[in-house]
């Protein structure tokens, strides 16, 4: 069966387990977040959309989690924990869709700009490992994920560097997502 089931072994896998946390603490900040001071435009909206489709096409194709091989649970474990850390580090800042609101220098935010990003990216690597036996064609949506994600990142930051405390802050953290690379 294709997707993340809820049944038997699967309730208590390390998949279901860690998507349950990640999803509680998404739900939290929902609840504390701070205003908004600037909101995006219809269109960064509308073109920050569509990497939450492939993320999400990623985990309704993937098997179940009770047969994910240990590399899958590894990768998709390894990002959710980034992503995580970094939603935390966001606190009240947290939003879904291009908005700005006070700026986050600490935590993984000190190293990349966008690390809950690049969490999010290897979870949808994590989806396509999870394959057995693993072919080529089951990395289609990290391949459609990654550009999807540069495209969230180029609008977000479109709408943030309207803010000069953002401005400063990426005179500082020169890297979006892979320090070295971009």
């Amino acid at each position: 069966m294709l997707g993340l089931s809820t049944a038997g072994a699967d309730r208590l896998s390390p998949v279901r387990l860690t998507i349950t946390v990640l999803n509680a603490c998404v739900g939290v900040l929902f609840l504390v977040r701070s205003a908004v001071i600037r909101h995006g435009a219809l269109s960064a909206i509308v073109l920050a959309l569509p990497s939450f489709v492939v993320a999400g096409a990623s985990f309704k194709l993937a098997p179940a989690g009770h047969l994910w091989p240990a590399r899958a649970n590894a990768t998709l474990v390894a990002g959710a924990t980034l992503a995580i850390v970094a939603l935390l580090s966001l606190g009240r800042s947290f939003a879904i869709l291009p908005a700005v609101r006070r700026i986050v220098r600490g935590g993984p935010y000190a190293l990349v700009r966008h690390p809950a990003y690049l969490g999010e990216l290897a979870m949808v690597a994590g989806c396509c490992l999870a394959h057995q036996p693993l072919e080529i064609w089951h990395f289609w949506p990290l391949a459609a994920a990654v550009p999807m994600v540069v495209l969230r990142v180029l609008v977000e930051e479109h709408v943030l560097v309207t803010a000069d405390e953002y401005r400063t802050y990426t005179r500082k953290v020169r890297w979006r997502l892979l320090p070295g690379l971009w």
